[in-house]
């Protein structure tokens, strides 16, 4: 499998998303047998990993389907954005409203991604009922159908080896085994209703990263951070991790949504494994050098 050199533009628009510094956190990742990412979202790292063979997962069952769907049938993915995307050309922004309904009611996953795509900044906000709630974003057209056909193209070819799950995670990590490596992008502790009703609880994330270090699997974690004033402040028990570095991963899409301040976001990278101090001091500056730019 051959990596890419530099970030891939997204298939799959989500927030907390960590494309801008996948090149540099894939360094760390060590020599494995299978590669797991048991909270999905974007899948910024997927094409980055140096292990072709890939556990990927998240809870939510459109967004796993439509990666099934990229994977398998990327042609097809791309011609489905295109019905609906000529339609909100010629039809206005109705369009988008009927299709966001109707995906509420079916879950479709190429409804799905229709409206990521038109949406407010392409942030996937969901209400307590379980329905998709952002608006269609006035000013802008969504992303042509050419362009986005060649990046589904593009990341079909790098998700040949993955295997796609709807699990919670948990039930992923019971799969792991000594010599495997997994990367954990969670939700920040506490973090309940943005995705699901239920709440991300920590102390049952601690025991899960107990049991990795137990049987011998080496683990990346990017968690607890800072987005300008705010903070959301995990901090691993020392216990479980060897090192930590910091990154900055971008800009708040809220504060940029809610037109207040654009504020930077720096989240921790935990590793419960023994890189070198050079390469870990690497990533960091590299990440925010790059970000600066």
């Amino acid at each position: 499998m051959i990596k890419p050199k530099s970030t891939l533009k997204p298939v799959i628009k989500w927030s907390g998303s960590k494309r801008q510094v996948a090149p540099q956190l894939s360094r760390l990742i060590p020599d494995a047998n299978v590669y797991y990412e048991p909270f999905v979202g974007g899948g910024a790292m997927l094409p980055f990993r140096n292990i072709r063979k890939g556990v990927a997962n998240d809870i939510i069952p459109e967004l796993i389907t439509l990666w099934e769907a990229i994977r398998d049938t990327p042609e097809q993915t791309a011609v489905e954005y295109q019905t609906r995307w000529e339609r909100l050309q010629n039809e206005g922004h109705q369009v988008y409203y009927e299709i966001r309904d109707r995906f509420n009611q079916t879950k479709n996953c190429f409804d799905f991604l229709f409206i990521t795509r038109t949406c407010v900044n392409g942030l996937i906000r969901y209400n307590d009922k379980g329905e998709f709630n952002n608006s269609f974003h006035l000013t802008r057209p969504g992303i042509n159908p050419n362009t986005l056909k060649n990046i589904i193209l593009t990341w079909s070819y790098y998700l040949k080896d993955v295997v796609f799950h709807n699990l919670d995670y948990t039930d992923i990590l019971q799969q792991t085994k000594t010599g495997d490596f997994v990367f954990l992008d969670p939700p920040y502790g506490g973090t309940k209703g943005r995705y699901t009703k239920a709440e991300f609880n920590l102390d049952s994330f601690y025991g899960e990263l107990e049991r990795l270090n137990s049987i011998g699997a080496k683990w990346m974690l990017t968690f607890d951070g800072k987005a300008g004033n705010r903070s959301y402040n995990y901090e691993l028990p020392s216990s479980i991790y060897q090192h930590k570095t910091f990154i900055k991963t971008g800009n708040s899409p809220f504060t940029k949504m809610m037109k207040t301040t654009i504020d930077a976001v720096h989240e921790s990278v935990y590793l419960n494994f023994d890189p070198t101090c050079e390469l870990l001091t690497n990533v960091s500056q590299q990440s925010n050098q790059k970000l600066a730019l």
